[in-house]
């Protein structure tokens, strides 16, 4: 019955309110009439509705239409829809993220990271600069010879124009070698410079042999050393055939081998 009164309206409400009153106040008068002369009245203990201005008041917030009583698709409205109806009336507010802060470890780790990431990038970008600038410098310096001049290749000419095993050695003054055509290993360009202390040897066709007159360092017509203070036998250049030129590459010297091992060697008696 309370669950009821609560879904009128104001108006309503206080008129069903007064109905009840006026319906309690005659059921006492019948029972004190029919009460036998002496008797206590039977104390009233159902409690009376409450009042409009005792009901309590709604949030404004939370204001919601309710249904006109006795009809809602031809259903009584109760409590029950009246709530259903406001809790569907009322946002759902969706909960906010909560944040969470990271550890020390973790701020440490990511710390780390980004302090490794720049130590690499600086040091890749420090090497890549470093090598650019290594390998402009060695073809800045590194010579580039011409053919035709010392350092570069010389042309001798087709291999069957070379000059006979027994013909004497032609020297080449550009090239800085004597031109010897060999039995055992073909033409062979011989280093003007003595391997001693650098002075120019000379070819001796009477004594048929090179000999250096700085110091007296003698060696054979292919270049093995004989006698004096030479280390070794006469230097020479890389001789190769070129679509069948001779080609003699005054950048690639071969040391001669120690005077030990020429087989020249004069042995002293």
């Amino acid at each position: 019955m309370a669950d009821k009164i609560a879904d009128l309206s104001g108006d309503e409400r206080e008129k069903r309110v007064a109905e009840l009153k006026a319906k309690m106040q005659a059921s006492a008068k019948k029972a004190k009439a029919a009460a036998p002369e002496g008797a206590t009245p039977p104390t009233q203990t159902q409690p009376v509705a409450a009042t409009a201005a005792d009901a309590p008041k709604k949030p404004a917030a939370a204001v919601v239409e309710l249904p006109a009583k006795g009809s809602s698709n031809g259903a009584p409205a109760n409590g029950a829809a009246a709530a259903a109806a406001m809790a569907a009336a009322l946002p759902v507010a969706s909960p906010a993220p909560v944040f969470q802060e990271d550890s020390p470890e973790v701020k440490a780790r990511k710390e780390m990271n980004r302090r490794e990431f720049l130590t690499y990038a600086w040091g890749g970008a420090l090497g890549l600069a470093t090598l650019q600038a290594g390998v402009g410098l060695f073809f800045f310096m590194m010579p580039r010879f011409k053919a035709g001049e010392f350092g570069g290749v010389f042309f001798i000419g087709p291999e069957s124009a070379m000059p006979a095993t027994s013909a004497s050695p032609e020297p080449n003054t550009d090239g800085k070698f004597w031109l010897v055509n060999t039995e055992e290993g073909g033409p062979k360009a011989i280093y003007m410079v003595c391997t001693h202390l650098g002075c120019l040897y000379k070819w001796e066709q009477a004594n048929n042999r090179f000999e250096c007159p700085c110091h007296g360092s003698k060696f054979t017509r292919e270049g093995y050393y004989i006698e004096g203070p030479a280390p070794r036998s006469l230097d020479t250049f890389v001789v190769t055939i070129e679509n069948g030129e001779v080609a003699v590459d005054t950048g690639k010297k071969e040391l001669g081998a120690p005077a030990a091992e020429s087989p020249a060697k004069i042995v002293p008696a």
